[in-house]
């Protein structure tokens, strides 16, 4: 297995609405220096905060699929394809960019916390399809209980985001001296945010990989059958946030 970790001084950052709204960049735009330019077809992916009531005015994509996901608070979406819509703790919104599209974003909470995720299909196909909006509640996710944990499947198996792109996207909580393991495919690389408390990883019988509020990590299995375990602080419990993509999307990505 390899593991990588970087922490949030190798990351990118952002600042919007004259600073009311800032994030952590785990993999930024192309031109912005950071330890990671894009895992696969994990083209960005930003984790933010606003300090008081804030806004991303309107602005254009084209072609990829973007995914807002709320961690807390309330955040509104209004676009040019005449959506005007308010999504809170849980809930994702997904632009499907296609032939293009304006949106623009607002955090009408003071600390509303949120992730936005760009997924690179193939651009040249996805170009050619109308853009479209989705919205999705917490409550439509699949959520599993099990001891300590809750898993809980953002993108893949039976959510209801369907995108172009091949994505798996999942929110871990571990409960305080909670234990968690995922299975590895060595063909598809797990990219995760830690966006809460501490904790550490089994790299191998022996050996122990630490992980801590704000860390970025990549892993991959390098044979068959290898497992992520994961445990967390018995005092302060793990939160996670990961996205599995393969390593070869099957199409030419573009040049960062």
């Amino acid at each position: 297995m390899k593991i990588q970790v970087f922490s949030a001084e190798q990351q990118g950052v952002g600042a919007f609405d004259g600073g009311k709204f800032l994030e952590q960049r785990a993999i930024s735009f192309p031109g912005e220096k950071t330890a990671v330019d894009r895992v696969g077809s994990l083209f960005y992916w930003a984790w933010g905060k606003a300090s008081e009531v804030s806004e991303i005015g309107m602005h254009p994509h084209k072609a990829f699929e973007i995914v807002t996901y709320v961690i807390d608070g309330l955040v509104e979406h209004q676009d040019s394809l005449g959506s005007l819509e308010t999504v809170t703790n849980g809930g994702a919104q997904v632009i499907q960019a296609g032939s293009g599209v304006y949106h623009s974003e607002a955090f009408r909470r003071a600390s509303s916390e949120a992730m936005q995720i760009w997924f690179e299909p193939h651009l040249s196909e996805t170009v050619k399809k109308p853009a479209a909006y989705h919205q999705y509640e917490h409550e439509k996710f699949s959520t599993l209980h099990n001891g300590g944990t809750t898993m809980k499947t953002v993108i893949g198996g039976d959510s209801p985001i369907k995108l172009d792109t091949d994505v798996n996207m999942y929110d871990w909580s571990l409960e305080p001296g909670s234990e968690f393991s995922y299975t590895l495919t060595p063909s598809r690389p797990l990219a995760f945010l830690v966006i809460r408390g501490q904790g550490t990883s089994e790299i191998a019988a022996e050996k122990l990989q630490a992980w801590s509020h704000k860390d970025f990590g990549i892993v991959q299995a390098t044979t068959e059958g290898e497992a992520l375990h994961l445990r967390a602080d018995s005092d302060q419990g793990l939160r996670i946030i990961a996205i599995e993509v393969p390593e070869d999307s099957g199409y030419t990505l573009y040049h960062k």
